[in-house]
């Protein structure tokens, strides 16, 4: 993947948040639960868009990134709304065949849009939740690792830990879905930062999780900067 330049400045608010590179800046903007907007290098990149939210503002999407079929993840209104001719749509298999103009990316297979490349990273839950749900399998379901010019963004979709997480490197912010039974309990979301180390952490489709418990959780890393912002 590409060397960094220089570390991005960042600055953000409750909606969105905007990073300072070398090559120009990258705005994303959070919408709702698992949804966001990022718009850099030219493009303008949607993850998991859904009927709720606020997209007002926002340009409709280059490209389109879904991470699951679950219904939170995978709104096909939504897609089509937020559309135009051209969007093109990164998927993993299962939901791709429901999708026109898409393309089935499997964990490990990376695409370029334009000076982005997009990797798709496994995610999966290897055991069971505390709540007894049964684990998902590795390859139903995708993260993603956006790299854009001096800027490197994780998006974790629904996962468990896995120990592979420590191969996500260079991350300047992480997206890490937490405190649900479809994602990690925050015991085990703070051995991701672990593993991570990203420059800043974003919690996200954490539901009810409460934001003490995610500031003490998850503050185990003094270079990692924990950022907990209202989704709901």
């Amino acid at each position: 993947m590409l060397l960094l330049a220089a570390l991005p400045a960042v600055l953000g608010s409750d909606r969105g948040e905007y990073f300072s590179t070398s090559s120009g800046p990258v705005n994303i903007t959070l919408i709702h639960h698992a949804s966001l907007v990022i718009e850099g290098a030219g493009r303008t990149v949607y993850v998991d868009p859904t009927g709720e939210g606020n997209y007002k503002g926002l340009p409709k999407a280059d490209f389109i990134l879904i991470t699951s079929d679950r219904p939170d993840h995978l709104d096909l209104a939504a897609i089509k709304k937020y559309s135009r001719n051209t969007t093109a749509i990164i998927a993993p298999a299962g939901p791709a065949g429901q999708l026109q103009h898409c393309t089935a990316l499997n964990n490990g297979e990376t695409v370029r849009m334009g000076e982005i490349f997009v990797e798709a990273e496994p995610a999966y839950q290897p055991k069971a939740s505390d709540d007894g749900k049964a684990g998902r399998a590795k390859g139903l379901d995708n993260g993603y690792v956006l790299t854009f010019p001096g800027l490197r963004i994780y998006v974790s979709g629904d996962t468990g830990f896995y120990p592979e997480m420590k191969s996500i490197k260079n991350i300047n912010a992480a997206f890490l879905s937490v405190g649900t039974p479809e994602s990690m309990p925050l015991q085990d979301a703070a051995k991701a930062v672990r593993a991570i180390m990203p420059k800043t952490l974003y919690p996200y489709a954490y539901r009810d999780t409460k934001a003490e418990d995610m500031r003490r959780e998850l503050g185990v890393a003094a270079d990692v900067e924990v950022r907990i912002r209202n989704w709901y």
